[in-house]
């Protein structure tokens, strides 16, 4: 199984690293790190860790999917933003271009849940870019495959 999926945009990755083997009652452990490009910094910001239910992944690709679709009839279109219900991260895909399946790109703002303030406020620190449909299809396919992996006995 592949424990490490990358989401690369231009100047900053996220890292979802799996915690554990199988799942517990449809909970996975993931640690989600946002790192920027060393020539920007490289700071890594870790999420808060917090199991992150499959059928929250699973949407995540229904996600990015759909708005690959809009894209293809308005490069204006925006998508509304993605959060899982455990709240660990958000994002949020804006316009872009898709000539070909594999080949486009897409602004996409990614927030790492990075804890609470003492008023009991999260915080987010994340970055916004532009992510190519080949890292991001490259991303797509290591989470299909890390949930069908999952979903064997």
């Amino acid at each position: 199984m592949n424990n490490t999926l990358r989401l690369q945009a231009r100047g900053y990755q996220v890292v979802f690293e799996v915690k554990q083997t199988q799942p517990v009652e449809g909970f996975l452990d993931i640690r989600i790190a946002f790192t920027l490009d060393p020539r920007l910094g490289g700071i890594t910001v870790e999420a808060v860790p917090i199991s992150v239910m499959l059928a929250d992944l699973s949407r995540l690709i229904t996600y990015f999917e759909d708005h690959i679709t809009r894209l293809e009839q308005d490069p204006d279109s925006e998508s509304f933003t993605f959060v899982p219900l455990d709240l660990q991260f958000q994002l949020q895909a804006f316009s872009g271009e898709v000539r070909a399946p594999n080949d486009g790109e897409f602004t996409m703002q990614f927030m790492v849940n990075v804890g609470l303030t003492e008023e009991g406020t999260r915080v987010y620190v994340g970055g916004e870019s532009l992510i190519y449909l080949e890292e991001l299809n490259q991303f797509l396919s290591s989470l299909r495959q890390l949930l069908a992996e999952l979903a064997q006995p």
